[in-house]
């Protein structure tokens, strides 16, 4: 039995070497010649040529655009897992193994020939017994093992690696730490499906996504069946874009479907998943997205969902609105807010460095205060990440998986609808999430009992104190009515004005923030009646309350 592992590793470590080195020798001879290496190129095509875990190994590099050149992580993206279907006779047997029945028994129908087939496993249409159409996901028969033998061929290189020092590689390390963990969970079926039912709970009433249902007794650690999402994927569409298949481009739109709010629906998807649930599909390929009627998005293949933490998505969010709105300081501030400093950083540097490449990002002058990237957003972040490494300073790496499906949806955005204000779009999803965050704030049970207490709090003090505070502003104001003395009934009157305005416009402040403004006024809700009986009443019980204490006032007199 080692007899026969040990042949398999020296098997494998042999075909390994036979597909790598012949291409570093041409990139190095092609280096030497004054050529261009195409060296991104040439890893993609040896991973796929080697196959099994390598592919995966591949897709988490993709990842990396911290420490990856871009046109690398582009190249490693478009990984192609071209391996031949399993016979029938296999997949009977993983049924019967894990379900305990063929799948005649089990399904009203099954078609054998896969749609899809990959090194893991393969996909089959199928129908239950009531006629719902599924997926089923079969896992290859031995693939647990081969991935096992593969990730000791990894950490056999990390080592070598480390052992003389390679420096340049050293960042290969964390990639194969995470597909040694990634081999742990994803080949057991039930945590991919535990994953996209968690984005299905968490999608419950969306109008602009739909994650297929999982069927739990139809699934196990190397079956997992679930929904058939019924439409065409967003790679699909661009190869009709591509090969002008106006046929296929008009049935489409004839269902409804309009480019420029597919991908509003994919950028506020994403962040709400992000930013509410602090959970989003994190690859979010082209064959991963489905074009569904009405705009609506649909999902599939769950192996890497990401999460962040409340912390993380607070930070994320003030980069979001910092990169969005355009300012230089904002994003360096908030930026540096999900990185680690190293010593010897050079922070000033890269403050002024971010200034300078800002100036190139958005189209100038602002048109009515808002922005628009000049550049794509992908530059941008890309910028930023190469600033970091020339300015000593690390990002956090629970920030690189949501920095790449940024970077994974502005591709989309950009190759679906050219010339689509994507600045704009993120803007519009943080706000409306933000006030939606708010109100539910507000109406939960914890925030009411907040707000009764800083209510009877302020109905305490708060008209005594605004008055005193007044009092304060005006004897700061004197050197500027140096030249007039005013009777102290004018000075009330003045105090009153100024108190009048100063409160106006808080209330509407504080109206705006927690109605949603004028687009909330236009389609009124009882949320909105309610804030504006209680607006108006608290503004009138001020008003009363303050005159009282002016009234009241020694000074007042005569």
């Amino acid at each position: 039995m080692r007899l026969r592992h040990f042949i398999a590793y020296l098997q494998r470590f042999l075909r390994v070497n036979f597909i790598i080195l012949p291409r570093l020798w041409l990139a190095l001879w092609r280096f030497v010649t004054g050529r261009p290496t195409d060296g991104a190129e040439l890893l993609r095509s040896g991973l796929e040529k080697i196959g099994g875990c390598f592919i995966k190994f591949g897709q988490i590099l993709s990842l990396q655009i911290d420490t990856l050149p871009k046109a690398y992580c582009d190249a490693l993206l478009g990984l192609l897992d071209r391996v031949p279907t399993c016979t029938r006779e296999q997949v009977d047997q993983i049924m019967l193994a894990e379900l305990g029945a063929l799948p005649a028994a089990l399904f009203g129908e099954f078609d054998y020939q896969a749609v899809a087939s990959a090194s893991i496993g393969q996909v089959h249409k199928a129908k239950l017994k009531d006629g719902t159409p599924i997926a089923v996901k079969v896992q290859r028969p031995g693939v647990r093992e081969a991935f096992q033998r593969d990730l000791q061929l990894m950490r056999s290189f990390i080592v070598v690696i480390f052992l003389f020092g390679i420096r340049s590689l050293y960042f290969m390390r964390d990639p194969v730490r995470e597909l040694d963990s990634w081999t742990g969970d994803e080949l057991d079926y039930r945590r991919e499906a535990t994953q996209c039912d968690l984005l299905g709970r968490n999608a419950e009433g969306s109008q602009t996504e739909r994650i297929p249902k999982v069927y739990w007794n139809l699934t196990s650690s190397r079956v997992l069946t679930m929904e058939f999402l019924e439409g065409p994927s967003v790679s699909a569409y661009l190869r009709m874009v591509e090969s002008n298949d106006t046929a296929g481009i008009e049935a489409l739109k004839q269902g409804g479907f309009d480019p420029a709010v597919f991908c509003d629906n994919i950028i506020a998807n994403f962040l709400r998943d992000a930013f509410h649930h602090g959970a989003f599909h994190a690859d979010l390929h082209p064959a991963n997205l489905l074009i569904l009627p009405n705009n609506v998005v649909g999902y599939v293949d769950f192996g890497i969902v990401a999460k962040l933490t409340p912390e993380a998505r607070r930070k994320q969010i003030e980069l979001t609105l910092a990169y969005a709105g355009g300012v230089s300081d904002a994003i360096h501030r908030e930026f540096l807010n999900i990185c680690m400093i190293t010593d010897g950083a050079d922070v000033e540097g890269m403050r002024r460095r971010i200034g300078e490449m800002t100036r190139t990002w958005y189209a100038q002058p602002f048109i009515n205060g808002k922005v628009r990237f000049r550049v794509s957003v992908t530059k941008a972040m890309m910028d930023l990440l190469e600033v970091c490494r020339n300015y000593g300073v690390l990002v956090d790496r629970e920030m690189i998986k949501y920095i790449r499906s940024t970077v994974l949806v502005d591709g989309l955005v950009t190759r679906l609808a050219p010339g689509f204000d994507i600045a704009g779009a993120l803007r519009h999803a943080v706000e409306s999430y933000m006030i939606e965050e708010s109100k539910r704030k507000i109406l939960s049970a914890g925030g009411a009992l907040s707000l009764v207490t800083d209510l009877t709090v302020w109905l305490q003090n708060g008209p005594a104190s605004m008055v005193r505070a007044l009092d304060l502003f005006e004897r700061r104001q004197v050197v500027f009515r140096a030249s007039v003395t005013a009777p102290p009934k004018q000075q009330n009157a003045a105090a009153m004005r100024t108190m009048a305005t100063a409160g106006a416009l808080a209330i509407a402040l504080v109206f705006a923030a927690a109605t949603g403004g004028a687009e909330v006024l236009a389609t009124p809700s009882f949320f909105t009646y309610i804030a504006v009986g209680f607006v108006t009443s608290w503004s009138l019980w001020l008003l009363v309350s303050l005159w009282r204490q002016l009234r009241a006032r020694p000074d007042s007199a005569g």
